[in-house]
């Protein structure tokens, strides 16, 4: 499956051969389809001033096909080896980096965010499907090796790996990276999903959109989170916890 010895020690590694021609396609077609959707919600202006322009919040809330990659055998297998049994959805973003533009993602960062501490145990890992090939010269991902292991950042041991379309990149969320200059005439797109041990806040509010919807889906209801919510009372603690006693 995976070098999770290079993924222990680097921070991340690549999985070849994940996602058809076809489907990395259909997925970037999706992907500006939703841009245009949510486009419209809010002013151009508006997002422009946050950062948000080229970035496509949520896909799954807008078409169900970014839900199947949610449920691929691989990522259920992953997450389970380094997260453990319970694991969340934090967030899915598809990102798409234009030509020769300024962006949002350029400079290092984490995606457990404004945090300068490190853990004997991976507390999130991102699976990052790459729909374009990645490169130095589109902006492909530069990782800061081992960076998942120190507090500070410290920029040495950079790395720019290549990858192909249709790979993922498996990466702890506490090493520091970012996105290049894409000085190419195409967009690169990409679609980041990560998973977190359940006491981290999601970025959406997953149970309050889908309602019952996944009620009877053992593994969505558990990685969208309904069982790890903040309850709304003491009497909404107790209840939940008797329903629970109760189903057992």
């Amino acid at each position: 499956m995976i070098d999770y010895n290079k993924f222990y020690n680097d921070g991340f590694v690549i999985l070849d051969n994940v996602l058809s021609t076809d489907d990395t396609d259909y997925l970037k077609s999706k992907i500006n389809k939703i841009l245009t959707i949510q486009r419209g919600e809010l002013s151009e202006d508006i997002l422009k001033e946050i950062g948000e322009i080229n970035m496509c919040r949520a896909p799954l809330l807008y078409d169900k096909f970014f839900i199947s990659l949610l449920e691929k055998p691989f990522v259920k297998q992953i997450c389970k080896e380094i997260l453990g049994d319970y694991f969340i959805l934090q967030l899915q973003n598809a990102i798409v980096i234009p030509p020769n533009q300024k962006h949002h993602q350029s400079f290092y960062h984490r995606d457990i965010i404004h945090q300068d501490f490190t853990s004997s145990k991976p507390l999130g890992i991102n699976i990052y499907f790459c729909l374009d090939d990645y490169t130095a010269d589109n902006g492909g991902t530069t990782f800061i090796k081992g960076s998942h292991k120190q507090e500070k950042l410290v920029v040495k041991n950079e790395t720019t790996p290549e990858v192909k379309a249709g790979s993922v990149i498996i990466f702890n969320s506490m090493v520091y990276h970012k996105a290049g200059s894409n000085t190419t005439d195409r967009f690169r797109y990409g679609i980041n999903t990560m998973y977190t041990l359940s006491f981290l806040k999601q970025q959406i509010d997953f149970p309050t959109f889908f309602g019952d919807k996944y009620k009877d889906n053992t593994f969505l209801n558990q990685i969208f989170g309904y069982k790890s919510r903040e309850f709304k009372s003491v009497i909404d603690f107790r209840q939940t916890r008797y329903n629970k006693i109760k189903s057992e």
